[in-house]
């Protein structure tokens, strides 16, 4: 089975669309909060989402995971597979989450003392943190509901989830913020509340897509001490690699924070960007994820190598359109989320760093989810490791020599790295397709 240009936007699109609203969050938060005109909310703001997506981020391979498998279900077209790769990872979300908030002490003071940011900003995110740890069960929950539709190549199911959920978000944002004056507080509300909505449209959908009774089928679902053995050493690499980006993005907050309020504040806006620049490579990774699943489901080498062809033409040709957009707006960007003085100096002098993030981030972006949805994690761990390494060792000496431009050279290589390590692997898939 060749697949065409056409099978591969119709699942590609609406997962781009879904995926690149999620950075648009932390993009509209931290614009809101900068019509403020003070850098400490900025940084405030930015220091929270920072501990929350740690968090989240740390457990985000219940979504990665359960696109997998889920697909893998599809391609195998095996019912009870496709209710228990929903079922598992749903109650071991459910119960990260309220652990979450059983340790929320715990984990802020932990954070306090890994970014050690200035008085300020640490009063800031504490209001931000303190009412956004109550979402966390609810976002796990999301990673699950929304991998398993993304598994089942349910765009359209997926594409409304996220985005209603992301605008209703936005909405809120400014309502409690700019007409209610609820500063970070109205932020963080906001943002509790979509997550809770997102939560419910999910289930809902879940419920209302399958082809099949799924009340018959959870009745039987069960989860033994054998099946969560296997599921957390599956999910072993990607813990662990998910572990080493935390790193990396923590590095990154700390070593901003000691250049200062206003590098931090300039970082928090630059980071908005290329989470945003991202998640759009991101939707690309989805999409092969859920072709590379199937492909392994039905044991189809085929469908993988167009799989694998598609991915890499379709990443060229999205490289090419934001390396455009950066080359023509990205010097006026700034003014989207801040009119203070200092910051949009510190940010020119930054963009050229902007400029090139969608060559060296690009293929790593997207070529992970080639791997992650057939199963075949370890060189994804491996590969992000090594590239932490290069990150940590580059950082050392980059920051002492060039102060912020040596953080971003050493942001850069990471990116770098994350394919250059990984690609060696992708014989390791195609093995999936032969056992």
């Amino acid at each position: 089975m060749n697949l065409s240009h056409k099978d591969y936007l119709k699942i590609a699109f609406p997962f781009i669309v879904s995926t690149v609203t999620q950075p648009l969050l932390g993009a509209v938060d931290t614009a809101v909060i900068g019509t403020l005109g003070v850098a400490e909310l900025i940084g405030g703001v930015a220091i929270g989402t920072v501990i929350m997506n740690t968090l989240y981020w740390l457990f985000g391979f219940f979504r990665v995971s359960t696109t997998g498998q889920s697909a893998i279900a599809l391609g195998k077209n095996n019912h009870q597979e496709l209710v228990n790769s929903l079922f598992r990872p749903f109650v071991l979300a459910t119960i990260v989450g309220l652990i979450f908030i059983a340790l929320q002490s715990l984990i802020w003071h932990g954070a306090q003392w890994v970014i050690e940011p200035e008085a300020a900003v640490g009063q800031n995110a504490k209001i931000y943190f303190d009412i956004m740890i109550f979402g966390a069960p609810f976002v796990l929950l999301n990673y699950t509901l929304i991998g398993w539709l993304m598994g089942q190549a349910k765009a359209k199911e997926t594409l409304f989830t996220q985005v209603f959920g992301n605008v209703l978000n936005i909405v809120l944002d400014v309502l409690f913020v700019v007409y209610f004056d609820m500063g970070i507080a109205g932020v963080a509300v906001a943002t509790l509340i979509a997550q809770i909505t997102t939560f419910i449209i999910g289930i809902v959908l879940v419920w209302k897509t399958c082809q099949f009774s799924l009340f018959d089928h959870i009745r039987t679902a069960k989860m033994s001490r054998r099946d969560l053995k296997v599921i957390m050493s599956s999910n072993m690499d990607l813990l662990l690699r998910t572990v080493c980006i935390l790193v990396f993005f923590n590095m990154m907050a700390r070593l901003g924070s000691q250049l200062g309020s206003d590098v931090l504040a300039t970082n928090a806006i630059l980071m908005q960007v290329t989470f945003i620049i991202s998640y759009m490579f991101d939707g690309v990774a989805n999409a092969s994820s859920v072709f590379a699943g199937k492909a392994v489901g039905q044991k189809n080498p085929a469908l993988l190598e167009s799989v694998i062809k598609l991915n890499l033409q379709w990443t060229t040709g999205f490289v090419a359109a934001m390396t455009l957009i950066m080359l023509v707006f990205g010097q006026h960007i700034v003014l989207l989320f801040t009119s203070l003085p200092e910051l949009i100096q510190l940010y020119d002098a930054m963009t050229p760093w902007l400029l090139i993030f969608p060559l060296v981030a690009g293929y790593g972006l997207t070529f992970y989810g080639i791997f992650t949805g057939t199963g075949t994690t370890r060189p994804v761990r491996n590969s992000t490791f090594l590239t932490l390494v290069v990150f940590l060792l580059v950082q050392f000496i980059g920051v002492e020599l060039w102060g912020n431009h040596g953080l971003w050279l050493a942001f850069t290589l990471f990116y770098v790295g994350r394919f250059a390590f990984l690609y060696p692997y992708i014989d390791q898939v195609r093995q999936k397709c032969q056992q």
